[in-house]
């Protein structure tokens, strides 16, 4: 029997080796191919959303999107080497893998491997880049900076270590890419959790309605969303460690990979869509937004028409009639009654606003709440 015929690892007793198969072979392989095309349908739906948010009715274009589809192409980048590697074992049990096969496996473990660790931290910077751009608290920024600066540099040693030391293709990498694995699961989860603590002592802060607070909480708080996959798919890293059957051990976790990288970008996505949400679905921003009013709402939708205004001026005035008071006249002046006219003069001036159509979103709220607190003003109320 020639190397090609037998199998990386022996067979449990009882099983006999099947090298048959091609794509979607395998139960796993088929759960893999359904999840992930499934997620990235809705990260690829609500992206083009954001995008289209983003340019056409808030008009704000930002380097949060740019960013987010940079994370939907390498997570379908994540994919398409998923499915180039499954004809290689990647998905089969290791005693149904030749030796010839697995070898082809390991060669595009890297690319699997890199594919996978990009997509959460760019995710991770969209949504610091929402915090830096609506919050200009310079405690709070420096904080924001702090936690870009440490996603990015634990994500680009992982990426040294992955094409350096622990490249999958050589002899004796598995320790080291075991404890990669475990360590930027651990840090992924630890990430999310501090994007999700971030905002909460600002939102906190801010003077409106306690629903209103807890929408925009749970609002910026979907860009994270995505902890509980991490913290599911950790469980499956860890079997990885002591199980030498590598190819469906790490089929398993790449399930709860797909989940990850493309339910990131859901969430992500999601946070930025009230502006969307209330232009076209006006009922249902009012069920997630709290009580707006209605006249709010027409204010919004009508705010061309007073684009043009600027500093326009109006007066009018009422008459105070006289009461008639019979007096003595003074020497050589008449008696007479006066007539006291009280005229109120206003100047009112119009602002060209940025997100024509969502006079309430999330992040307009959070501006002018916050850029008011941030000058000294008190925040949730109109600054006259």
């Amino acid at each position: 029997m020639s190397s090609t015929q037998v199998g990386a690892m022996p067979p449990p007793d009882g099983v006999t080796p099947d090298f048959s198969g091609g794509i979607g072979s395998t139960y796993l392989q088929s759960t893999l191919i359904i999840v992930y095309s499934v997620t990235f349908a809705l990260a690829t739906i609500t992206m083009i959303l954001r995008i289209y948010t983003a340019g056409w009715v808030a008009k704000k274009l930002s380097w949060d999107s740019p960013l987010i589809v940079l994370a939907w192409g390498i997570s379908l980048a994540f994919f398409i080497t998923s499915v180039k590697a499954m004809p290689s074992g990647f998905g089969k049990h290791l005693w149904n893998v030749t030796i010839v096969d697995l070898e082809g496996y390991l060669n595009l473990l890297l690319v699997l491997a890199l594919t996978y660790i990009w997509p959460p931290t760019l995710s991770k910077l969209a949504i610091l880049v929402l915090y830096h751009r609506i919050i200009p608290n310079r405690p709070f920024r420096i904080a924001v900076y702090l936690t870009a600066v440490s996603v990015t540099a634990y994500t680009v040693v992982f990426t040294a270590l992955f094409i350096g030391p622990c490249n999958p293709s050589k002899t004796g990498s598995g320790v080291c890419l075991n404890n990669i694995s475990i360590a930027q699961a651990v840090l992924n989860i630890i990430t999310d959790a501090v994007l999700i603590i971030l905002p909460i002592p600002v939102v906190h802060r801010l003077q409106m309605p306690l629903k209103q607070r807890a929408t925009i909480g749970a609002l910026l708080s979907l860009g994270s969303g995505v902890i509980l996959a991490s913290c599911v798919r950790i469980g499956y890293v860890r079997k990885m460690q002591n199980n030498p059957d590598v190819t469906w051990t790490q089929a398993s976790a790449a399930v709860w990979s797909s989940v990850e990288l493309n339910i990131g970008i859901v969430c992500n996505c999601l946070a930025t869509l009230k502006p969307f949400v209330r232009q076209h679905l006006p009922r249902l921003a009012g069920l997630v937004g709290g009580s707006t009013s209605s006249k709010n709402s027409n204010q919004a939708a009508s705010g061309n028409r007073f684009n043009s205004w600027r500093g326009d001026k109006a007066s009018y005035g009422y008459e105070l009639h006289s009461v008639d008071r019979p007096k003595k006249a003074h020497a050589g002046v008449p008696g007479h009654s006066r007539d006291i006219i009280v005229v109120d003069e206003f100047q009112v001036q119009y602002g060209n606003a940025q997100d024509k159509g969502d006079a309430s979103s999330t992040e307009n709220i959070l501006e002018s709440d916050i850029h008011r607190k941030h000058r000294g003003e008190r925040p949730g109320r109109l600054a006259i």
